[in-house]
């Protein structure tokens, strides 16, 4: 989707306007359901799944992984 007053849109820039939401195992979402390139770079913004408002349910049903030797 192209912004009018985006300066990568204008400069024709790969990037995505939404948000990458990165949950357990490293396994990105993003915002914005036409974004088909989930790479960080491309995106502005990028979050931990665990700072989503609400939370999230991957991080809620997490098997514990700390563990001692």
């Amino acid at each position: 989707m192209r912004a009018p007053t985006c300066p990568s849109c204008e400069s024709a820039i790969d990037h995505c306007h939404g948000t990458l939401i990165v949950h357990l195992g490293r396994i990105p979402e993003c915002t914005d359901e036409d974004c088909l390139d989930l790479e960080h770079a491309r995106h502005t913004f990028v979050v931990d799944c665990a700072d989503v408002a609400g939370g999230c349910a991957c991080t809620t049903h997490s098997p514990d992984i700390t563990r001692t030797a």
